[in-house]
Order: C-alpha cells, then sequence, then structure tokens
C-alpha cells in the first residue's frame, strides 16, 4: 500500500467557466477574474475567503499571473500563489498543488484558474519563423514539427504499426465525444458529425485530420480546493479529492505515455481499481491522445482501444463514459482544467447544469448527458503528466 495521507482530507467545493469563443472580446485578465468570481461564488465564499491562488500556463506565458489576478479580485490576504510552466500536462497537477497547500494547512481556500486568449492572442504573439524559437522547440521547429499535432502525429502511427489501430477508430471517438458535446450549452462545436465527415475532413499532418484536432479557444475556467472539514458546511455536496499526481519523466517507447508507471501508483494511492471509476474525463488533443491514455491508465488493454471505442464502450451510457463534456476536441480547449469542471459536475448531486434537461436529469440521450449514479471520476493530462481521483461526498 502506498501511503496516502490526503486522500478525501480536501474536496473541490467551486467551479466557474467564462463563455468558449474564437474572439472573446477581452483580455485573459478580465476572463480569469470572471470564471473565478463565478467560482468562489459557487462555492458559497467570499473573494476574501481564498488565500492561495494556483495557475499554470505554456511557452508564451498565456495567462496572467496569479499575483496580478488576486490584485484584481481584491483577495486581502494571499498566503501563497504558484505559476506553473505546465500547459496541458498541468490540469490535474493543480488540483493537486492546491489540495496540498490546504492539507499542509498553508491556505484554507485555494482558487485554481486557467485563463488564455489562444485564438484572438495566442495566435499573433507564438513564434512564426524557425529562428525565433527558443529551448527545446529550436531542436525540433527548423526540421518541420511546427504545430502539436506534429509532434503527437508520431505516437499514433507508432501505435497503429504496433497494433493496427486506423484512422476510422480515431473516428468513432471524435463522434462519440460530438455526440456528447452536442449535449453541452457551452460546447464550441455542437454540429452533428459523422464517421464520413470525419473521415472526409482535410488532412492536417498524417495521421490527423481536421476532425482529429481539438479546438482553439477564448476563455477561462476556475475551481476552488478546500479542506474536506469545511466543504460539508458549504454550498455544494463535497467531491472529495483521493489522489493525485503532477509530474512525468522520459518514456522510451511511442506508444504509450507515462500513464504506463503512473496509473498504478494513483490507484494504489486511492486504494481502488480502474474498474472502479464511473466517468473519465481524459485530455484530448486529439483523438488518439485520449485512446492512448485510455490504454496506459488501465481501462482499456494495450493495443485495444480500438475495437473499444468502435463498441461504443465510452458512450454516456457505456462501459466507462469518456469526456462527457465533448473534450477538448468539441467542448473547448483550456488545457484540460475544462475537464475538472465537467469531473465535478457529474459527482454532484444536482448533477450537470448545462445540459440540455429542462428539470431533473430523465437519462434521455437527445437532452441529457448525466452519467447514471456516478460515484468516482478520473481525469488526466496530456501525455499522463497529471491525474487526479475525484469521489461524490
Amino acid at each position: 500500500m502506498v501511503d496516502n495521507p490526503i486522500k478525501d482530507k480536501t474536496a473541490v467545493v467551486g467551479i466557474g467557466w467564462t463563455a468558449f469563443t474564437r474572439r472573446s472580446g477581452t483580455s485573459t485578465a478580465a476572463l480569469a477574474a470572471q470564471a473565478s468570481l463565478m467560482a468562489i461564488e459557487d462555492a458559497g465564499l467570499r473573494v476574501e475567503d481564498i488565500d492561495g491562488v494556483v495557475s499554470y500556463y505554456h511557452k508564451h506565458n498565456d495567462t496572467v499571473d496569479p499575483k496580478e489576478l488576486a490584485h484584481y479580485l481584491g483577495i486581502p490576504r494571499l498566503d501563497y500563489h504558484l505559476l506553473h510552466d505546465g500547459g496541458g500536462s498541468w490540469n490535474a497537477g493543480s488540483i493537486v498543488a492546491a489540495a496540498a497547500l490546504v492539507h499542509a494547512g498553508l491556505c484554507k481556500n485555494v482558487l485554481v484558474y486557467r485563463s488564455k486568449n489562444t485564438y484572438s492572442e495566442g495566435r499573433a504573439t507564438a513564434p512564426k519563423r524557425a529562428h525565433e524559437v527558443t529551448g527545446a522547440d529550436q531542436f525540433t521547429t527548423p526540421f518541420g514539427m511546427h504545430h502539436p499535432a506534429a509532434n503527437f502525429g508520431q505516437y499514433a502511427t507508432a501505435h497503429m504499426a504496433r497494433y493496427g489501430t486506423t484512422t476510422l477508430d480515431f473516428a468513432h471517438l471524435a463522434v462519440t465525444e460530438r455526440k456528447h458535446a452536442m449535449l453541452n450549452k457551452k460546447a464550441q462545436m455542437r454540429k452533428p458529425m459523422t464517421i464520413e465527415d470525419h473521415q472526409n475532413s482535410r488532412w492536417i499532418v498524417y495521421p490527423f485530420r481536421l476532425l482529429d484536432c481539438c479546438q482553439q479557444t477564448d476563455g477561462s475556467v476556475a475551481v476552488v480546493v478546500s479542506s474536506a472539514e469545511r466543504a460539508r458546511d458549504l454550498r455544494h455536496n463535497p467531491v472529495y479529492i483521493m489522489a493525485g499526481i503532477g509530474g512525468n519523466a522520459y518514456v522510451a517507447d511511442l506508444w504509450q505515455t507515462y500513464g504506463v508507471y503512473s496509473g498504478p501508483r494513483l490507484f494504489e494511492m486511492a486504494e481502488i481499481t480502474p474498474k472502479d471509476v464511473s466517468v473519465a474525463e481524459v485530455y484530448d488533443p486529439f483523438t488518439f491522445m485520449c485512446m492512448t491514455h485510455l490504454e496506459d491508465f488501465g481501462f482499456v488493454p494495450k493495443g485495444e482501444i480500438g475495437p473499444w471505442v468502435r463498441e461504443g464502450h465510452n458512450a454516456l451510457d457505456g462501459d466507462l463514459p469518456v469526456n462527457t463534456h465533448g473534450g477538448l476536441l468539441s467542448e473547448a480547449h483550456i488545457h484540460g482544467l475544462n475537464h475538472i469542471i465537467e469531473a465535478v459536475q457529474q459527482l454532484r448531486t444536482e448533477g450537470v447544469v448545462d445540459d440540455l434537461c429542462d428539470g431533473p436529469h430523465t437519462f434521455d440521450r437527445s437532452v441529457c448527458r448525466q452519467v447514471k449514479e456516478p460515484q468516482i471520476a478520473f481525469v488526466c493530462g496530456e501525455g499522463a503528466g497529471s491525474a487526479i481521483l475525484l469521489r461524490k461526498g
């Protein structure tokens, strides 16, 4: 047994989000403030109750600094702040960091947020020419790896060569996630998609077509983490943090991610198995990456993900509903912190509040995306760089 003193000692108590758009018409800071104020209010707290702020960014510091946000919100006492260079790998890690701060007694209520104007601002500020890049990118960009699809395509082709996975398998995953997004009022992409639509969409870089790729999004989401004891007196039923990991290392084989190492530890810390998970919100910058994450964390045997998605096991009434909000592919790309928002909604007593149900959840899949009686949710980041298990309280 792995020692896990933090298990069920902290909880997610508040969630908030902005509209997800291609052109926000406002600043990254304003987006962060809007989502954060919603999360604080959702928890039943006041701004002055927040004493810790955590966030993360990717490469070009495409966010607002936690100290600045605390100033904008009027937080009078900030006992700890953290801005981590992690991008999509650190969505769950940010929640783990907040939980650790609370459990250690350094903070009482920690605000976690991710805010970005990727479409309207990021496209203008990112380096355009090979000689403008720095860091690790200087060894890849000049040689043709100009965007993430090129970076991750080789992982997909390695898996295809080894296990026989096909682009048709990718299509089934994309179509299922779009069906989920169609039931999500805040999703960017709600237009119906067919297998033929996917297969006929233009190539971005082999083996990824346009409909294999995630959205570019302006928007923000925020989460408030508190102690389990305080959570019981707040507005919603607690969503307890069972276990989490943050940080990864080199994996030699292209057809797998760090989840092959971190997955067993994560589930041992929580004292459960993958079969105990009710719903999975899995990082999906590209269809294949979602698929390999599911394998590497032990939800599907390695090499069997293609038939698994073709048979619909990832649908809302499947063996393991996956990306019930539509994921990065169809809801929005907020570097995966929106996956945490969906997991918490699924585990709350009232369930998701932004589907098409008029009143109580009916589980009619023409209007309702709420999973039936979920108890445990799994969320992971890109490449299994971080992951978390949440439990309904």
